[in-house]
């Protein structure tokens, strides 16, 4: 699926010059007036081309809607690329030449928030907090501090092939993993696989590893952050589980070490039942929309599914902190938000604004498994621990080791990454 978390490109480089930004601070007040007309000065904001077609466009009429409502204020939407998006905000800001405003994802925040570079927005959302969701709040928040106000979810949960089930005489969703180990043998028998693993370098572990980990009951790292937490007894659980679908040969085996084209891969030719971490995005064109269903995650112990959270964040060198502070309140109110998530073709993170998407759509399904999502643990060095552990899981899925063994390799290497080997 390519959501929001695959479409990062990069990692963040020159870190340490970040430290520039927080010497930069504001030459004014940093509080959003009461009184929109008193709202003055130049707000510049990158945002991506979340909606490659559109997002330019999309902002134009908005940022001329605050100006009238705001006539001392002057917004520039700058629709940026998603290539070396860090590396190239990362040279801006130490060249004293970033934005005021930014679209960010968790697991961008450690980078820029460890340094001081971006701006409490607590008092942003101060005065309607409970009207966000608990999950999109969380995701936004690194080390107790609120860094970017949620605009934007995604989801990916259980999605179900009905033609596969029906062929296999299977007439109840899986809701645990039981019932899929279940159901496994049925499936093989009428020709399909019980699910596709991708276990090759290039795939995130949010969109395999990770989701079956937090439905264990486990977690990536400790709550300090300090140690690996992923080689418990959940986790090992977690690895058995894929493994046995694995030996049984209910999983395909190529995708397991190299990407296959979305079009050519099991799914992609109908003949994978059930997608763990699967979501409306990534689903394939080859097969018809209509032999797909969405259910809430599937459960060991928790359901609980992968989702990102995306939100606009202000650089602590803004030099008009007041104002990015009321263009971002303003994006992110409820009327704004309903309006972009149904142009952009993603979920809200109010609850006043009620669902987005309607009738017996996959998008109004999808959006129904929204309380599930979590973004997981972020740590400063979450992708490098996760290269780390990619290559242990696949070790044991391949039968070169076992999971416990695997798991505890993985732990060793990431303990030492955090300083604690």
């Amino acid at each position: 699926m390519r959501t929001l978390e695959t479409r990062r490109l990069g990692a963040l480089v020159a870190a340490g010059s970040l430290t520039l930004l927080a010497a930069c601070g504001s030459s004014g007040g940093d509080k959003i007036p009461a009184n929109a007309k008193d709202v003055a000065g130049s707000v510049t904001m990158w945002i991506y081309p979340i909606d490659p077609n559109n997002e330019a466009a999309y902002w134009k009429p908005k940022v001329a809607e605050f100006e009238k409502s705001h006539p001392k204020a002057h917004i520039k939407v700058v629709v940026q690329p998603w290539a070396n998006r860090d590396e190239q905000l990362t040279t801006a800001i130490a060249g004293g030449k970033g934005p005021d405003v930014v679209y960010l994802i968790p697991d961008q925040l450690p980078q820029y928030a460890s340094n001081g570079s971006l701006e409490d927005v607590s008092d942003v959302i101060a005065k309607d907090r409970s009207d966000f969701r608990a999950n999109a709040l969380k995701a936004m928040t690194y080390d107790g501090k609120l860094d970017g106000v949620p605009l934007l979810m995604s989801a990916t949960t259980l999605v179900v092939n009905k033609k596969a089930m029906q062929a296999a005489g299977i007439t109840a969703v899986p809701k645990t993993w039981d019932d899929v180990l279940a159901d496994a043998p049925k499936l093989k028998q009428a020709g399909y696989y019980t699910t596709e693993y991708d276990g090759a370098p290039d795939e995130t572990l949010n969109g395999t590893f990770y989701p079956l980990l937090w439905q264990a009951g486990g977690d990536v790292l400790t709550k300090d952050g300090k140690h690996a937490a992923f080689n418990s007894a959940a986790g090992v659980n977690a690895l058995t589980f894929v493994k046995k679908l694995v030996d049984g040969g209910y999983i395909p085996k190529d995708p397991l070490t190299t990407m296959p084209k979305a079009e050519t891969s099991p799914t992609g030719q109908g003949k994978v039942a059930f997608l763990f971490s699967g979501g409306v995005a990534g689903l394939p064109t080859t097969v018809p929309k209509s032999d797909w269903a969405i259910y809430p995650p599937l459960k060991d112990k928790v359901s609980i599914g992968y989702g990102t959270v995306g939100g606009l964040s202000v650089l602590s060198g803004s030099k008009n902190k007041a104002a990015a502070k009321a263009w971002v309140q303003w994006a992110t109110s409820a009327p704004q938000m309903k309006v972009y998530g149904k142009k952009h073709s993603y979920y809200a993170t109010r609850n006043s604004v009620g669902t987005l998407f309607t009738g017996n759509s996959l998008d109004a399904a999808e959006e129904k498994t929204l309380q599930y999502m979590t973004t997981g643990s972020i740590n400063l060095k979450s992708r490098q621990l996760m290269d780390m552990i990619k290559p242990h899981l696949q070790a044991a899925l391949l039968d070169k080791t076992s999971p416990k063994a695997a798991l505890d390799a993985a732990a060793k290497d990431v303990n030492g990454l955090l300083g604690r080997g």
